[in-house]
């Protein structure tokens, strides 16, 4: 009998294949794992979480079907800011052959020569009107009534400020991300901050609402307690229109919907005992349903 020699390439390949199985398993299950929106409880918890450890609803929307198939800055473009910006412009239109406040030639010599003294000065004022744009509404459910109230002050705003028109998106974001830390920074708290060229001291730090409320080292935790099936949204279209970014989605396109019930404890004791919150599947992701989540209130005034 012929002695087999041993194939060293043929075993490399199998080698190559194997491993490269295993470390497909693998990083897919890291990258599952991480992927909020692949699980129901995740994603419903995030957006409780994002909201809660620091009343940030502006940014909890990226979890729901406001960012279905695009980013939510570009819906927020699209729907609020470029009517604001353009004469003639209507929501899902174009920007092409359209003059807007943006334009170039409208900036003022003290836009032109701001240092950031005007632009700090217009990001202090407006987050006097964020805050009470947030106790008017008592959460960010009725979020298109808050950028629309919010651009329109903010236009207005920046007008007495710079003494010109000009006005466009990163206009809008700068103000409104600003104000929106600086929000959260009320509920948590600042540290000591140094400059890192000089060393010299620019803030001292400040305890938070939540600091004075729950003690120095409070900790939220979150949990899904309860996940039910919620067949009204796949088996009565006609009831139910849940809107995204790009319009109603397609009935037909949802995969699954569940009622996610999520608890909020702060040092383990309960803070709040239940918000539900809906969630449906397209695809293999899961969306915050801000329709039928239809009120968040809980999450911004639990510690008041």
């Amino acid at each position: 009998m012929a002695k087999k020699e041993f194939n060293a390439k043929l075993y490399g390949i199998i080698a190559i294949i194997l491993v490269g199985a295993v470390l497909a398993v693998i990083t897919f299950s890291t990258f599952t794992s991480r992927y909020t929106a692949y699980y129901e409880d995740r994603v419903a918890t995030t957006y409780v979480k994002t909201i809660v450890e620091t009343g940030d609803g502006y940014n909890a929307y990226k979890n729901t079907l406001l960012s279905k198939d695009g980013k939510f800055g570009d819906f927020i473009r699209k729907t609020y800011l470029y009517p604001a910006i353009y004469e003639g412009y209507y929501p899902g239109g174009s920007t092409d052959g359209l003059k807007g406040l943006n334009d170039k030639s409208l900036k003022g010599e003290k836009t032109l020569n701001d240092d950031g003294s005007l632009q700090g000065k217009l990001i202090n004022t407006m987050y006097t009107y964020y805050e009470l744009l947030l106790k008017k509404y008592g959460s960010w459910d009725k979020y298109g009534d808050i950028f629309t109230e919010y651009i329109k002050v903010l236009k207005l705003k920046r007008n007495e400020i710079f003494g010109d028109t000009y006005f466009d998106d990163e206009v809008f974001f700068t103000c409104l991300e600003a104000n929106v830390s600086t929000y959260g920074q009320k509920l948590t708290g600042t540290e000591d901050e140094f400059d890192k060229n000089t060393g010299v001291q620019t803030s001292f730090a400040k305890k938070g609402i939540y600091e004075e409320k729950y003690g120095e080292d409070y900790k939220f935790t979150y949990t899904a307690t309860d996940i039910l099936d919620n067949p009204s949204v796949t088996d009565d279209s006609t009831s139910y229109v849940p809107s995204g970014a790009k319009g109603p989605v397609d009935i037909e396109d949802i995969k699954g919907s569940k009622i996610i019930t999520v608890q909020v404890k702060c040092n383990n004791e309960v803070v709040i005992d239940g918000i539900d919150i809906a969630v449906v599947q397209i695809g293999k992701t899961w969306y915050v349903d801000t329709v039928m989540s239809d009120d968040t209130s809980p999450l911004y005034n639990f510690y008041k």
